[in-house]
């Protein structure tokens, strides 16, 4: 089947809690292929956003080893590591991140302007186009309902094309 985009090789996540150490995540192993979609499913504090916050190099395991597109990135730099994810991921929050001064429009555009990209405005309107809120562009997060927000979070995610969407 080749190089899974995603490896996660026995790996935990523990947090320290006021009652001592709480196992988030233990010593689980999944490869993830090229054009393989993997939902998760489980109840309210199961570990599922910790697990997608690994997948996506957005948290540090406490064990294990984590490899996007081929690449071990438990040791990389944070530098190294936000570039890996800049180029390559995209990431609908559960809560959606979006800027509450910022129109969709320039949310979606956020992305593109940090990589230093050309022509963000017509790339965030043609994704704002492809989850239908186009006459919303000049809306603010605030101005929209909460499906109209999370289609914005989804149009920003994959902006960039990237190789990887995680959500």
């Amino acid at each position: 089947m080749g190089t899974p985009i995603i490896s996660l090789q026995n790996v935990s996540l523990t947090l320290k809690g006021n009652a001592g150490n709480v196992n988030i995540i233990k010593n689980i192993s999944l490869d993830i292929n090229k054009g393989e979609s993997i939902g998760l499913i489980g109840p309210s504090g199961s570990g599922k956003s910790s697990l997608l916050m690994l997948a996506g190099g957005l948290e540090k395991p406490s064990s294990g080893e984590i490899k996007i597109l081929d690449q071990l990135i438990t040791g990389l730099s944070e530098d190294r590591l936000s570039k890996l994810r800049q180029n390559n991921i995209g990431v609908v929050f559960q809560s959606f991140h979006l800027i509450p001064t910022l129109t969709a429009l320039e949310n979606v555009a956020t992305p593109l302007e940090i990589s230093s990209s050309k022509k963000p405005a017509e790339y965030a309107m043609k994704a704002l186009d492809r989850v239908g809120l186009l006459k919303r562009a000049d809306h603010y997060p605030s101005q929209l309902s909460g499906g109209e927000q999370q289609r914005v979070a989804l149009a920003r995610a994959y902006v960039s094309n990237p190789k990887i969407l995680l959500a």
